[in-house]
């Protein structure tokens, strides 16, 4: 294959690729949707303390962590995308299968590193092949449309995968390796590579020094405390007031129901509006949410907070992969996504230490009740670098009149 040097003809290219790419993105999301909806569950019922949790979750955010940096350098050094996804998958599933053999809260935290370090990498990637695939136009939109599948799969395994696990809740790993082979498929068969090589830079010192984002990846480190305390810490919570999975794979499929709605909503307003006034009202939604979850005692009552998904990720996903990957360099755009998610891989690591102690010593209220101020306090940073931009904007303006 040639490599490309232009996005002439991408439209064509993605038109191509869609069923492939979106069964992949289906399958890929539902095995990691079986994993993360129903981990707190399954280490709830292994006895695994508040504390243990948050060690295992902080393990499995720092190997995030590594895997994105690695992951997304090696990809844009290389040009390629699609090889790499590839690859994750396949050592992804055995990955999943040694957790069969876990019996100790070490050995879960070493287990949970290992999966985080090549399979949401690995989605990540497959994030970046579809942006390299979009033309300009209307590319929020047509991108929100494409994770719309991966919405299906999070509401079909949320929904469908927790009442099987009543009895034997370790085959989520067994589902969730079984799917993402599956999911290879698809992905091998309808997609081919489109090798994009620029010259050589060192990437992360280009991204890292754009103001614009370095200032997002900091509000995206606040915001990234809304993952384990949505998914981690709320599936633990559910499971100690007694809720069978089943209905924890209810409350918590709500979580692909909204985003199936926001993806395309979120790009259309993003489109519409502007990528900043979407991604203010993020940190907003996300606030309530955390804070609606220090209040309610009830497990279906958390039904329609779950609404709020709308901003924790339909708009944080959708819009904040595209208005990152259009500020930073072509050559650089796999380093910036993936700095896009290291910083929130490092908020939700801060996020599960933190929230594993406060859960413990002051109780969950308490702990949300931090995570919503963090979301506070990421609006206004994002606020103050939006306006500062404004200004500077106007200035220019007014001196080259």
């Amino acid at each position: 294959m040639l490599p490309s040097t232009a996005d002439q003809g991408s439209r064509d290219t993605f038109e191509q690729q869609y069923a492939a790419l979106a069964s992949s993105t289906f399958l890929l999301t539902f095995s990691a949707a079986c994993y993360s909806i129903f981990l707190g569950s399954f280490l709830s019922s292994r006895g695994v303390t508040g504390q243990e949790l948050g060690f295992i979750g902080a393990a499995g955010s720092a190997a995030l962590i590594a895997g994105n940096l690695a992951w997304g350098f090696v990809s844009d050094l290389t040009g390629r995308r699609r090889s790499l996804v590839i690859l994750g998958s396949l050592i992804s599933i055995p990955a999943l299968l040694l957790w069969l053999a876990g019996r100790t809260p070490s050995q879960y935290a070493a287990l949970n590193a290992a999966y985080f370090f090549f399979v949401a990498p690995t989605i990540a990637l497959v994030s970046v092949f579809i942006l390299d695939l979009l033309p300009p136009e209307a590319r929020a939109r047509r991108f929100g449309g494409m994770r719309v599948w991966g919405s299906l799969g999070l509401l079909t395994a949320s929904w469908g995968a927790g009442w099987f696990l009543r009895s034997q809740p370790n085959r989520i790993f067994v589902i969730a390796a079984a799917t993402t082979a599956l999911a290879l498929a698809p992905f091998i068969a309808g997609t081919r590579e489109v090798i994009r090589r620029g010259s050589p830079r060192f990437h992360f010192r280009h991204v890292l020094l754009d103001r614009r984002l370095a200032i997002f990846f900091l509000c995206t480190a606040l915001h990234g405390f809304w993952e384990p305390g949505a998914f981690l810490f709320l599936s633990y919570m559910l499971k100690q007031r007694q809720a069978a999975e089943g209905v924890i794979g209810v409350i918590l499929g709500m979580n692909g129901l909204v985003a199936m709605i926001s993806f395309p909503l979120a790009g259309y307003l993003a489109d519409r509006w502007g990528r900043r006034p979407a991604l203010f009202l993020m940190y907003l939604l996300t606030g309530v949410r955390m804070l609606l979850y220090s209040i309610i005692s009830n497990p279906w009552a958390i039904l329609p907070v779950q609404l709020l998904h709308f901003g924790s990720f339909g708009i944080s996903e959708g819009v904040g992969s595209v208005y990152v990957s259009e500020l930073a360099d072509k050559r650089d755009r796999a380093t910036a996504l993936a700095c896009f998610h290291i910083f929130h891989s490092v908020g939700a690591l801060v996020g599960s230490l933190v929230g594993g102690y406060l859960f413990s010593s002051r109780g969950f209220p308490f702990m949300y009740r931090i995570f919503a101020a963090a979301m506070g306090v990421a609006a206004l940073i994002f606020l103050t670098g939006w306006r500062l931009d404004s200004r500077a904007e106007e200035s220019l303006q007014a001196g080259g009149q």
